[in-house]
């Protein structure tokens, strides 16, 4: 039985090596996504009001026939990056960290949104630095990391809404 399990374990193994994913970053035609991993958009919120935190927005677009799966993301410009998800429920609202990973399905999308999944980015190596170093790293499951480069944006409505084969819109 030991033996069977250790065939299966190096099996799959050899299965998910084979079958990586390419990662991209970069704008692609909505109207025909690739069959890649793509972060499509990757927005960080800076408000003049400090009380309101730092946020950011990511839209990932899985093209493979696999999920994939985000684990962690990473950035030198702040010491915790937190992925938070709200939630409605009888009327009321609330909002937690994720725990574990965050799945996106094969042919799918992961759009992250104010009032959905976010990321919440703390403890700033400094105030200058933060505003202009907008790299992020995204580690996926199995160790394959992706870094993009966000947008900063200064408020809501310079987010962008995202849908496929329609083209971005800003937020009104």
């Amino acid at each position: 039985m030991l033996v069977n399990r250790e065939l299966l374990t190096a099996g799959l193994a050899i299965f998910v090596l084979a079958t990586q994913v390419e990662a991209s970053n970069g704008v692609q035609d909505h109207g025909k996504p690739p069959p890649i991993l793509t972060v499509e958009h990757a927005e960080i919120l800076v408000t003049e009001n400090e009380d309101d935190g730092v946020e950011g927005y990511l839209t990932i677009w899985n093209g493979t026939n696999q999920q994939i799966s985000l684990e962690a993301i990473r950035s030198d410009a702040f010491g915790k990056i937190s992925i938070l998800r709200t939630e409605m429920s009888s009327g009321r609202t609330s909002t937690g960290p994720v725990e574990g990973i965050v799945p996106v399905p094969g042919h799918a999308e992961l759009t992250m949104r104010p009032s959905g999944i976010r990321l919440l980015l703390e403890d700033p190596l400094s105030r200058t630095d933060r505003l202009s170093d907008s790299r992020l790293t995204l580690v996926f499951e199995g160790g394959q990391e992706l870094e993009v480069t966000a947008n900063v944006v200064q408020s809501r409505d310079q987010l962008t809404v995202h849908h496929h084969g329609q083209g971005d819109v800003a937020v009104d």
